[in-house]
C-alpha cells in the first residue's frame, strides 16, 4: 500500500486487476444509473459496485469458471454482450481491470474547478457469484461446442479432398511469400502474412481456409518460430483479411486482384505484382 500510495500522490491513476484461475470477473463499465437498476432487475448479481465518476459505475459480475476448451471465449463473448447491453459497447477483454475504490479518478474532464478529482467509492460488494451469468456462460459454451462439432462433422466428410486442398493451399502461400519478396522490402512478418491472407481471400478461398493455410505456413518463413501462440495469430490475421479493413484494402487493391489469381495459378510462376499497401 506505500507504494501505491506514492503513486496516487505522484497523480497516477490506480487500478485493479482481478484474476483466478478458478472463477471469470467479468468488468461492465461506464453504467448509468438506470442500467445499475436494469442488471438487477435482469436477474444478475453482482459482486462489486464502484462509483468511477459522479453516477458513473462499473461492476463485477463472478461465477464459477467451466475449465474447458473454450473458457476464454466464453469470458470474452460474455463480457461484449453484456457491455452492449448495459455498459460501455466498446469493452471486450473477460481480463479487464477496474479503478480502485478510495484512489481519485484523475481523467481531465472529471477535474473540479478548485483542481481536485472525484474519489472512486465501493457502492456495494458481497461475495456471491451470479447465477444468471453462469447460465448465460452455459449456453455460449454449448453453443461454441455445438460449432465446433459441425466443424469436425465437415472436416470428416471428405477427408482425402480436404487434405489436397490443404496442400494447394499451402503451396498458394509460398507462391504469394515469393512475389511479394521480390518487389517489397519487409521485415515485418505479420504485415506479410496479412497481405497474403487477403490475396487468399481475393482468390475465393474461406476464412477457416486461410486461417489454418496461416497458422501452417507463418512458421516456416521466420527464424525464430518459438513463443508465439500460432492458432491465435493465425485467427487473428485472417479475421483481418475478411474483416472491414480487408474490406477497405480490397477496395484499394482492386487492379491488383487480376494479377493475385496469376500468382497463385499454374500460369502465374512468371506473373509478378507490384504492389503498394
Amino acid at each position: 500500500m506505500p507504494e501505491i500510495v506514492k503513486l496516487a500522490r505522484r497523480g497516477e491513476n490506480i487500478y485493479y486487476t482481478p484474476l483466478s484461475e478458478q472463477k471469470h470477473h467479468i468488468l461492465i463499465d461506464d453504467m448509468s444509473p438506470e442500467k445499475v437498476m436494469q442488471l438487477q432487475k435482469d436477474g444478475f448479481k453482482p459482486a462489486v459496485f464502484l462509483e468511477s465518476s459522479p453516477d458513473n459505475y462499473q461492476c463485477i459480475l463472478t461465477f464459477p469458471k467451466c475449465h474447458g476448451i473454450f473458457d476464454r471465449d466464453i469470458g470474452n463473448r460474455l463480457t461484449v454482450i453484456l457491455n452492449k447491453r448495459y455498459g460501455d459497447p466498446k469493452l471486450s477483454g473477460a481480463v479487464h481491470p477496474h479503478r480502485a475504490p478510495g484512489f481519485e479518478n484523475r481523467k481531465p474532464t472529471h477535474e473540479r474547478k478548485d483542481g481536485t478529482f472525484s474519489r472512486v467509492s465501493l457502492s456495494y460488494a458481497v461475495r456471491q457469484e451470479c447465477q444468471k451469468a453462469l447460465i448465460e456462460a452455459r449456453k455460449i459454451e454449448q453453443a461454441l461446442a455445438t460449432a465446433q462439432q459441425q466443424r469436425e462433422r465437415q472436416a470428416n466428410l471428405l477427408p482425402s479432398i480436404a487434405a489436397q486442398g490443404t496442400a494447394s493451399l499451402q503451396q498458394a502461400y509460398f507462391k504469394h511469400w515469393v512475389d511479394i519478396r521480390e518487389h517489397l522490402t519487409i521485415e515485418d512478418f505479420s504485415r506479410v502474412d496479412a497481405m497474403i491472407a487477403l490475396r487468399l481471400r481475393s482468390n475465393g478461398h474461406t476464412q477457416p481456409e486461410v486461417e489454418e493455410t496461416i497458422r501452417a505456413c507463418a512458421p516456416a518463413i521466420r527464424e525464430r518460430r518459438a513463443g508465439r501462440n500460432w492458432q491465435r495469430y493465425a485467427e487473428r490475421t485472417a479475421a483481418y483479411a475478411f474483416g472491414y479493413a480487408g474490406d477497405r484494402d480490397m477496395e484499394r487493391n482492386t487492379r491488383y486482384r487480376e494479377l493475385w489469381r496469376r500468382v497463385e495459378g499454374e500460369d502465374g510462376a512468371e506473373q509478378r505484382t507490384r504492389m503498394r499497401f
